[in-house]
């Protein structure tokens, strides 16, 4: 995390008030600031400036800070004090500031706070919160006032929509049995807190057990309670920006930038939950090249290994290994395969218990028995990445795999480390803390074994648990086994348990992780609990194709599209159109990649998050210009959506409409169409050829994008608008576009360019019947029926019938060509 001055910052606003004297202590002032934050001393009242340009104002609060004590017999250590409420804990308001202590402000009972200024980021404050000499204390508790009906975001991986507003969001995984996975499903717990529509951010940056209460107890209060029985002072980061964007902006400075998948991570991916041998793992692989599916990665799903972990090919499944490795790259795919943290009893890897237990490398007791965990294959051991050598030990492992050619890792479980059993604490202890303080922490150790034993800059881990700033070493996110149907999270399944959720809360998870630093996601298309029907497996896919991790896999026999004894005929024909369209936009995926690593921008954001508009829940969109609207309920052959306001061109149409933000529009959506609208006036790049992978392949007949003549073609799809339109890629090539004027700056990588206008909502005028196409310097352009064979300096063509009209231009690196339309 980005260090922030610990020394107090006070502004004294007004002269002192007349508290103080008591114990010692000084006057305390009126009030106190810092960046964007004052404290009024006197009631306690907390404001935050407006921060953006939204529709609400300030944040202002009187008694914002509670403390939660237990009397009687005292502070149960072993007791669970549940941050969601406990009837244990009485909260208590603390009324007013008794004087200064030093730097601190001693508000009450031994509590006591302090501001500062963020050391590095601006607008943001830091407010330190301390119980630690309250002898029965166990919970502190602060609250932000909430407007009605504001949208918050943040949270982590919200499963039920990623507006959490009226929602409470544990901080911790705790096991639930009301739950059909038997675990509270809160995998990425981020404790922050956003308001769009003010510019305000408040983050907690702590790692004990902790809730947020977003509106659900009183929906005009936010309240985040923390809980004590590990002592230390709590620190809470409050700041704004000009923009939504701009908030997660801040938030990734406060804590980290994300890491950034390898390229071909952002190929389509397949998996089954089991391959049987190696044959039948290449016919996948082949089958998908013959259909001209396209794809670059393919998982080994458990199982694969001798034992659980060994990191040993068991070749009595998978025959011939490193023929089957070689083989697969020369089709052009990389290779996952799963892996958990644990050293189970079994023969195979009993002396590596035996050996990692006396070297202390495992999770204990309190008085330090190794710990061997029933999960889901085991019992076994897990492993202690914060003890010193654990993570080189471990690594020894994983290099038995990487050597026959592993580039990444599927990384599942791991999450034992929970705060409680059923209101209890049991005492799990690392060389680092224990489960109150790691429980969440300890993903980052993990993480950081594997991503460290595969090469710089080319390896690529998707697991389905994080914690905040753990941003910087996970490359992807899983949301972990949904349903694989269209149920909302925490709805009945029908056997008296709370469902996990299917493709709503695959996308609600998603998108409140975007926002809450984690910008790189996928879940199973198809979910992964019960079998999905086509129309389920489809309409996942074509919201995968606008994501950024899209990753075909899940439970049953496969999720292969072309398989008719499982899906309907044609299935595969859609999947591909999707499988194409998500490889085809890799240009603008891999840019907007970049910006995420860089500040943290989200490559996907919740439309209402970016928008002040009444835009549901599963409308996203992917970049500044792809406006995404999901069908997410079963048998829907339409989608009604509210289009954020400006001008949106209808991508199956060709129709523009005006979005003002609130009017309801509803569109046709047959089972192959996916709802989805480019802002008028924007250029998407996209790749100008389909091939079938994003890495270099030797099999004969399978197409490359590292093949420069492919690979150098730029599509730029243009939807003529009010305002010029701008692509800045990755390389460093540039295209405008401006009503009838165009130009395109050759890159590294890309030097070939096709406008792409779709003239069908165009009143008759150049760009609806042109006469010439003019470059500037080089003359006019020759008139062709296909653009995509012609030479330099280029070509165009229109098709009267379908107003479509495309310009090929070349432009090598650094050169410019300016074009007019006549």
């Amino acid at each position: 995390m980005r260090a922030a001055t610990f020394v107090l910052v006070v502004a004294v606003v007004v002269g002192a008030a007349g508290c103080g004297g008591d114990d010692g202590l000084d006057p305390a002032p009126e009030t106190i600031t810092a960046g964007p934050v004052t404290i009024a001393t006197r009631d306690l009242t907390l404001t935050i400036a407006r921060g953006g340009g939204g529709s609400l104002g300030e944040l202002s609060i009187a008694n914002f800070l509670s403390i939660g004590t237990v009397g009687g017999g005292g502070v149960d250590d072993r007791h669970y004090y549940d941050p969601r409420g406990d009837a244990l804990v009485e909260m208590t308001a603390v009324p007013e500031a008794r004087g200064l202590d030093g730097e601190w402000l001693d508000v009450a009972g031994g509590a006591r706070m302090r501001l500062a200024a963020c050391e590095g980021v601006p607008d943001c404050a830091l407010l330190e919160l301390d119980a630690t000499r309250h002898p029965d204390a166990v919970q502190v508790r602060l609250a932000l006032p909430r407007g009605a009906a504001e949208p918050l975001y943040g949270t982590g991986d919200a499963a039920l929509r990623a507006n959490v507003a009226g929602t409470v969001r544990e901080m911790q995984l705790r096991v639930d049995p009301g739950s059909e996975s038997s675990l509270n499903e809160t995998h990425v717990p981020v404790p922050l807190v956003l308001y769009p529509r003010r510019g305000i951010g408040m983050f907690v940056a702590d790692d004990r057990p902790g809730a947020l209460d977003l509106g659900a107890a009183r929906a005009d209060r936010v309240t985040a309670t923390f809980t004590l029985p590990a002592r230390g002072t709590y620190r809470v980061f409050l700041f704004t920006a000009p923009s939504p964007l701009d908030l997660v902006r801040r938030y990734t400075a406060l804590t980290a930038r994300p890491a950034v998948p390898p390229r071909w991570a952002f190929a389509p991916q397949q998996w089954r939950n089991v391959w049987n041998s190696s044959a039948e793992m290449l016919d996948d692989a082949r089958e998908m090249r013959t259909r001209r599916i396209p794809g670059s990665v393919m998982w080994i799903d458990n199982p694969w290994q001798t034992a659980y972990n060994t990191f040993v090919i068991d070749e009595a499944r998978f025959a011939q290994a490193d023929a089957l490795m070689t083989e697969l790259a020369r089709q052009g795919y990389k290779v996952l395969f799963w892996s958990t943290p644990y050293v189970g009893l079994t023969a195979e890897t009993l002396a590596d218990h035996v050996e990692g237990a006396a070297r202390g490398f495992f999770v204990t007791d309190d008085v330090g028995a190794v710990l061997d965990y029933p999960w889901q294959n085991g019992p076994g051991a897990l492993v202690d990445f914060t003890r010193a050598g654990a993570t080189a030990w471990w690594r020894e492992r994983i290099a038995r795999v990487v050597a026959r050619g592993a580039s990444g890792f599927k990384l599942d479980f791991g999450e034992d480390l929970v705060p409680d059993l059923g209101g209890t604490i049991l005492p799990m202890t690392l060389a680092a803390g224990d489960n109150s303080s790691h429980h969440a922490r300890y993903a980052a150790g993990y993480h950081d074994a594997y991503l460290g034993a595969l090469p710089p800059g080319d390896g690529f881990l998707i697991t389905r648990a994080g914690a905040w700033g753990e941003q910087a070493t996970n490359t992807a996110i899983w949301p972990g086994d949904l349903d694989s149907d269209f149920t909302d999270f925490g709805v009945d399944n029908g056997a008296g348990k709370a469902n996990v959720g299917g493709l709503p809360s695959a996308i609600s998870r998603g998108l409140a992780l975007s926002v809450s630093g984690y910008p790189f996601y996928g879940s199973d298309i198809g979910g992964f609990r019960g079998f999905p029907t086509t129309e389920a497996l489809l309409r996942w896919a074509q919201y995968a194709s606008l994501g950024t991790i899209m990753q075909l896999g899940g439970g049953g026999k496969s999720h292969d599209p072309w398989d008719t004894t499982l899906f309907d005929p044609g299935a595969d024909a859609t999947y591909k159109v999707y499988a194409d369209l998500h490889m085809q936009l890799n240009p603008l995926l891999w840019t907007l990649a970049n910006r995420a690593g860089a500040d943290g921008t989200p490559v996907t954001r919740p439309a209402a998050f970016v928008h002040d508009c009444a835009c549901d829940d599963a409308m996203f969109l992917l970049g500044d210009d792809l406006l995404v609207a999901p069908v997410v309920t079963a048998g829907a052959t339409t989608r009604t959506a509210v289009l954020p306001p400006g001008i949106w061109v209808d991508r199956a149409t060709g129709l523009a409409a005006t979005g003002d933000g609130t009017t309801a529009i509803t569109v046709p959506a047959p089972l192959a169409v996916l709802p989805m609208w480019q802002r008028a006036g924007s250029l998407v790049p996209m790749y100008a050829r389909a091939a079938d992978t994003l890495l270099p392949a030797t099999a004969p007949g399978v197409t490359s994008y590292a093949t420069p003549a492919i690979g150098r073609e730029l599509r730029l799809v243009y939807t003529p608008g009010p305002t010029p339109g701008t692509a800045t890629l990755h390389d460093g090539a540039i295209a405008t576009a401006d009503g009838l004027s165009m130009s395109v700056t050759g890159g590294s990588e890309y030097t070939v360019f096709t406008f792409d206008v779709d003239a069908r909502g165009i009143p008759e005028g150049s760009l609806a019947s042109p006469d010439a196409v003019h470059t500037i310097g080089a003359g006019d352009l020759p008139l062709v029926t296909d653009v995509t064979s012609c030479a330099a300096p280029g070509c165009y063509s229109f098709d009267a019938a379908t107003k479509h009209l495309e310009i090929r231009v070349f432009a090598d690196q650094g050169t410019t060509r300016d074009l007019v339309i006549r």
